[in-house]
């Protein structure tokens, strides 16, 4: 099977590819326009693997995504880029709406036609995946209630991704994901943030009372589960993946302090708990998010299989090794 992956530099997309590429031996040409999360370095064991391909651009340049179509001839679209960066899209809107909704737009346009060139058996193998956020549902994972501009961007793009399915016959699949976490990330994000502000003996900011809750979902469970829908997910589905271990951003937090306990000292301070403040809430985030994996389990038999603190330890051992005294605090590369 030939991928076609978007944003394939980033965080869960470099983590898809290096297993795909290492497990499936199958060729993938990725597109990233290497914007502030996206780092060459996350796939540098692979840049000279002759099954890997990447083309540095924009999923807006219609032409690059076209000619990419013709000369690679993928059996599946990945489509894992976004803007995601979610403390700035209140200021930031347009740019939300240009990368993540005119992008898919733009994205779907040449998958379709694509799509329709190909002969019939082609046509019913192929697949167009959608990676999405339960940022989409607001609180609850009933219906779409998207409370930022950054999750009002990925369910429009949810929106025109069902409709290309449901109006053209596009066999397309939105997975809606937990908040993954594990190596690679940017460092905007909570856990590698409060990793990097612990090991520089910074006050630990959890925003109002720290109860918000998150299902925390490893990468390398995420990975999984969008491979097994990469090769056997059903068109025309919606498929939600967490770890269904919820915990608190405070809890989190705390579990992190935990596990550097164990691992390094910290001079000058009694322990890395001692270093958590309590903020004002100003964000708009959700109070919660919640999971219900059965579907997926049901259908093809994934379940996560990564506890948290396994997850978080893997992590923080990961960070350890890549960042040098130096470079700790700043992204990966």
């Amino acid at each position: 099977m030939r991928l076609f992956t978007t944003g394939g530099c980033g965080f869960i997309g470099s983590n898809f590819i290096l297993k795909w590429i290492n497990e499936r031996q199958n060729p993938l040409v990725n597109i990233d326009s290497l914007n502030y999360a996206g780092q060459l370095a996350n796939l540098n064991e692979i840049e000279n693997n002759p099954l890997y391909t990447f083309m540095h651009g924009s999923i807006n340049n219609r032409s690059l995504v076209a000619n990419t179509f013709a000369f690679h001839t993928p059996d599946c679209v990945v489509h894992f880029a976004a803007e995601s960066r979610t403390d700035d899209a209140a200021q930031k809107a347009e740019q939300f709406l240009i990368n993540n909704v005119i992008g898919t737009f733009n994205l779907l346009e040449e998958t379709l036609a694509y799509w329709k060139n190909l002969s019939p058996s082609a046509q019913e193998k192929f697949k167009f995946i959608h990676i999405s956020t339960d940022e989409v549902y607001g609180n609850e994972i009933s219906s779409y209630q998207p409370n930022s501009p950054y999750a009002a961007s990925k369910a429009s793009a949810d929106h025109f991704v069902r409709a290309y399915h449901h109006t053209y016959g596009l066999p397309t699949i939105t997975i809606h994901s937990g908040n993954v976490y594990g190596p690679r990330q940017y460092t905007e994000k909570l856990i590698p943030s409060i990793l990097q502000q612990a090991l520089s003996g910074e006050p630990l900011a959890v925003h109002g009372n720290g109860e918000n809750m998150r299902d925390w979902l490893y990468v390398d469970d995420a990975v999984a589960a969008i491979g097994l829908i990469v090769e056997n997910g059903m068109p025309g589905e919606a498929y939600h993946i967490g770890a269904e271990q919820e915990r608190s951003n405070l809890n989190l937090i705390k579990t992190m302090c935990q596990i550097l306990e164990k691992k390094i000292e910290h001079p000058g301070i009694p322990s890395f708990e001692s270093l958590i403040q309590l903020i004002q809430d100003g964000t708009s985030n959700d109070a919660h998010h919640t999971h219900d994996n059965e579907k997926i389990s049901n259908q093809l038999g994934w379940n996560p299989n990564t506890s948290l603190n396994e997850g978080l330890d893997a992590t923080i051992n990961w960070y350890l090794q890549h960042w040098s005294a130096e470079l700790r605090g700043k992204p990966y590369n």
